[in-house]
């Protein structure tokens, strides 16, 4: 019986934080995309930012990844008030190697987002970086933190979940 309880507890120190973190999909294959047939390495991940709401569902997010394209698609589910909204939003990619891809949205006018998969730990993050520039009437009153999220799956909603409800308590 000690033996099972020794290895029960060595389990949960060892696998249960290597799991953590991690989308509910992610996936890199070789596809061929388009009428042309264009054969390219193809990043696909689901799962919830850490940053969204309670009522977002684990699916929240699709993110689709592009390397003979060069670009990154990250579709996002978001409740605006009462409503349900969906936002696409297109990354440039920097960088994709074996171990990650880096890529970048800086079309909004008061921040750059940076949107990394790293591809050995099977993790995701998108991080949010004020530019610095309060020229443009949009950012002129606005305060733009820093911000990062972590693209979580079913065991990390879990986990949040039980310690927003232990700190209620």
């Amino acid at each position: 019986m000690r033996w099972l309880l020794s290895n029960y507890v060595a389990f949960v120190l060892v696998v249960i934080p290597v799991a953590a973190q991690k989308p509910v999909i992610f996936d890199v294959s070789n596809v061929v995309i388009g009428a042309q047939r264009i054969p390219t390495l193809y990043l696909y991940a689901e799962g919830k930012w850490s940053d969204a709401g309670d009522h977002i569902g684990s699916l929240s997010t699709q993110i689709q990844c592009y390397k003979a394209l060069g670009f990154c698609d990250v579709a996002t589910a978001f409740t605006f008030g009462v409503e349900a909204n969906v936002s696409l939003d297109s990354f440039d990619i920097l960088r994709w190697d074996g171990r990650e891809i880096i890529a970048v949205d800086s079309s909004p006018p008061c921040i750059v987002r940076t949107l990394r998969a790293d591809l050995v730990a099977k993790s995701i993050t998108l991080s949010s970086t004020y530019k610095g520039s309060r020229e443009k009437p949009a950012c002129k009153d606005k305060d733009w933190p820093d911000s990062t999220a972590v693209l979580w799956g079913e065991e990390d909603i879990f986990k949040d979940a039980i310690n927003k409800a232990k700190t209620k308590q």
